[in-house]
């Protein structure tokens, strides 16, 4: 059973939140290091680039006034066979949180982003090796599409439309 946390709050991330983002992004690629940059310049630079690339699409999760997790979407990348696309860039979730709805919350906000601003898919890349991330993506609707690029696998997900209530 999944213990949800019902006061997950999910708000846009604020450019002088990216410093403390480090530990959370440090913390969930414990283990999965291969995936992931490592040292203290790559991993702000890499997060400097995931804000600045689309700020309204770098979404935190926050519980009791901390910071537990991130996304970044960037909804108008380009694929060649799906057009434009809402990108998922990175999600992080720190590890005593995982299991407890931030990463749905904050996929569910990803999402709705993409399908506010017309997008018809949302897509990522995860590491080959990431069997924990690749089964929970497939939880949440997404598909390997048979494409890879070297260690990282590609996966797509269409978004349905909104309907009015």
């Amino acid at each position: 059973m999944v213990d949800v946390i019902p006061s997950v709050i999910v708000r846009r991330g604020r450019v002088e939140e990216l410093d403390r983002l480090e530990e959370v992004y440090r913390e969930a690629y414990r283990g999965l290091e291969e995936y992931a940059d490592t040292t203290t310049f790559r991993i702000r630079n890499y997060l400097n680039w995931l804000y600045s690339g689309e700020p309204e699409g770098f979404f935190v999760a926050e519980v009791a006034g901390q910071v537990v997790g991130f996304v970044s979407i960037h909804a108008q990348w380009w694929d060649k066979r799906l057009g434009e696309t809402g990108e998922i860039h990175e999600i992080c979730v720190h590890p005593r949180w995982k299991g407890k709805g931030v990463g749905r919350r904050l996929i569910e906000t990803a999402i709705a982003y993409a399908r506010r601003r017309g997008r018809r898919y949302v897509s990522l890349w995860v590491g080959e090796r990431n069997w924990h991330a690749r089964r929970w993506y497939r939880s949440l609707g997404f598909e390997e599409c048979g494409v890879q690029f070297g260690e990282w696998v590609r996966m797509i997900k269409p978004i349905e439309e909104a309907h009015d209530q």
